[in-house]
C-alpha cells in the first residue's frame, strides 16, 4: 500500500510537471434570494494554470470574490463577503461531442456576518455542437465544512459556453439552487489562456 500511495504521488507530480500554462478568469454573477427577495451581485477573478490533457488534474484555479447585497435586509444590515477558494478541475471526453468534467474545492468566506469554510463539488457534461460552440448541463453541492449551518445549497447550472479562440472563452450561465435557501443566479464568464 506504501508503494502504491508513492507511485501515486509520483504519477501527481509528473502531470503536473507537463503543464500548459497560466489564465485568467473574470466571473460576474446577479443571484436573487427567493427566500428574502435580496439580489446579490458578485465579482470573481480567477488565477489559474491549466494542465495537459491527459492529466489526472487539468486545471487549479484560486477564485477570488467579492460580493454585496443590492439592500439590506429586513435588520437594516447590508451583507457584505470576500471569499478565498481553490478549485481543482478535471476534464475528459465520451465521445468526439460529448466531454465531461468534474471540479470542486475549499474555501472561506469572510463577512460581516459570520465566517466560514466551505467546500463544493460539481460534475457536469457539456455536449460540443461545434469546436466554438458548446452547452454545459452541471450539478453543484455547496456545504459549510465546519458546522455553520444555512449554507447548505444544491444547484442546477446550464448555458452555452463560446470558445472564440484557443486564448478566449465565455460561458453564460443559469443556476437554480434550492435547500437552505431557493436562489436563481444568471453568470457570466470570461477566461483568458497565455
Amino acid at each position: 500500500m506504501k508503494y502504491q500511495m508513492i507511485a501515486i504521488a509520483l504519477w501527481l507530480i509528473c502531470g503536473v510537471a507537463r503543464a500548459e500554462g497560466p489564465l485568467v478568469g473574470l466571473e460576474f454573477e446577479s443571484e436573487k434570494n427567493h427566500n428574502s427577495g435580496i439580489t446579490n451581485h458578485a465579482v470573481d477573478i480567477v488565477p489559474g494554470w491549466e494542465f495537459a490533457e491527459k492529466n489526472l488534474i487539468n486545471r487549479i484555479e484560486l477564485l477570488i470574490e467579492r460580493n454585496q447585497d443590492t439592500r439590506a435586509d429586513a435588520d437594516g444590515v447590508l451583507a457584505k463577503e470576500n471569499k478565498l477558494f481553490v478549485r481543482i478541475r478535471h476534464d475528459g471526453d465520451f465521445t468526439d461531442t460529448l466531454g465531461y468534467y468534474i471540479r470542486g474545492g475549499v474555501g472561506r468566506s469572510f463577512n460581516n456576518h459570520r465566517d466560514f469554510n466551505y467546500a463544493y463539488v460539481e460534475p457536469g457534461i457539456e455536449y460540443k455542437f461545434t469546436q466554438k460552440w458548446a452547452w454545459l448541463v452541471a450539478f453543484r453541492e455547496t456545504n459549510s465544512i465546519d458546522g455553520v449551518g444555512g449554507q447548505h445549497i444544491a444547484q442546477f447550472r446550464t448555458g452555452p459556453g463560446f470558445d472564440l479562440d484557443k486564448k478566449n472563452e465565455f460561458e453564460f450561465l443559469y443556476v437554480k439552487g434550492s435547500g437552505d435557501a431557493s436562489l436563481t443566479s444568471w453568470v457570466v464568464e470570461y477566461v483568458r489562456r497565455f
